[in-house]
């Protein structure tokens, strides 16, 4: 690899390892304002680096399941991977590029993700089966939202807002970090970082300020925004970002719903009585068989496995009661 490549290597991993003092940040500034190549490498890197940082280990839903299990690796700092990172960086290089565009649109399949640098140093990382357009101008920058979940580490800059749009919904920062999600009835928000501002289209009067671990919610119907604050909630559901789905009280039918958002193996709840039953545990999101084994243990329920479909339960046949 070159010495351009080495370097944005070492400045991706200097941030997600103990993240950038803001001397370093003056430093990254710098270097990335100074050659077009060294956006171009930087892009690369922060492709790679989302490429390997997927590599996460499952914990089944029962204590003694898992201490059966052996962890067979562990997990690593990404840059140790000298070889993958090689062979990563020819295969991602020119897809990566495009997302210095000054106008993007960006499309993710079921299960893929992509972590994709924005022009302007911020990040974008697009969950499975969503869409973002990117519109930059002088004056603000802009991200739509067609459909799905992304997200946002935004880069500072007082002079050029970052607004989300998504249906309705528009949320705004200046340096923060949040994620958007849309749902058929609304949108969701969740703040990971500093804080942004929510509004619904046409509904200016009724905006709200929303702070690191707070979540909205702004229904399709033109309701009152709902905002709680919830910052273990936000974590856990933004554990896609590291490949895991994490499970803490909640139901069978909901973490089946997580999982079919990713894997194209579909589970299916054959038995309606099991849908509120209530989980703790985590996985990969990949590892869709691993979960309903589990869940066969634990619940006591038959599970069937085809080749693109996972049946959970054993369906009630109506007796005649023969009066």
């Amino acid at each position: 690899m070159s010495t351009i490549d080495n370097e944005a290597f070492e400045w991706v991993a200097r941030k997600y390892a103990r993240g950038l003092s803001a001397p370093e940040s003056a430093q990254f500034d710098a270097w990335y304002a100074a050659d077009l190549r060294h956006q171009g490498a930087y892009a690369r890197a922060m492709a790679i680096y989302n490429a390997i940082n997927l590599a996460t280990a499952p914990q089944s839903l029962s204590p003694e399941l898992s201490m059966r299990r052996e962890r067979r690796s562990t997990r690593r700092g990404w840059f140790k991977y000298g070889a993958m990172a090689a062979c990563l960086l020819a295969a991602v290089g020119t897809a990566s590029l495009t997302a210095l565009r000054d106008e993007q649109v960006l499309t993710t399949a079921k299960g893929e993700f992509r972590k994709v640098p924005l022009q302007d140093k911020s990040i974008a990382t697009i969950n499975s089966g969503s869409q973002i357009e990117v519109a930059f101008t002088e004056k603000q920058r802009t991200v739509n939202l067609r459909k799905g979940e992304a997200w946002f580490e935004v880069a500072k800059d007082k002079a050029k807002p970052f607004v989300v749009e998504a249906g309705d919904a528009r949320i705004r920062a200046v340096g923060t970090a949040f994620s958007v999600r849309r749902f058929t009835n609304g949108t969701e928000v969740l703040v990971t970082e500093g804080k942004v501002e929510v509004w619904g289209q046409g509904r200016s009067a009724q905006r709200r300020l929303l702070l690191e671990g707070d979540r909205a919610f702004l229904a399709q119907d033109a309701g009152a925004i709902s905002v709680s604050r919830q910052p273990v909630e936000v974590n856990r559901k933004l554990a896609w970002r590291e490949g895991k789905v994490i499970l803490k009280n909640q139901t069978l039918d909901d973490a089946v719903a997580d999982f079919n958002r990713y894997s194209p193996k579909t589970i299916v709840i054959v038995d309606a009585a099991l849908r509120e039953k209530r989980l703790f545990g985590q996985y990969k999101l990949d590892a869709p068989e691993l979960f309903a084994r589990d869940v066969s243990t634990v619940l006591d329920v038959p599970v069937n496995i085809t080749a693109d479909t996972i049946f959970i339960g054993r369906k009630e046949v109506d007796v005649p009661d023969g009066s």
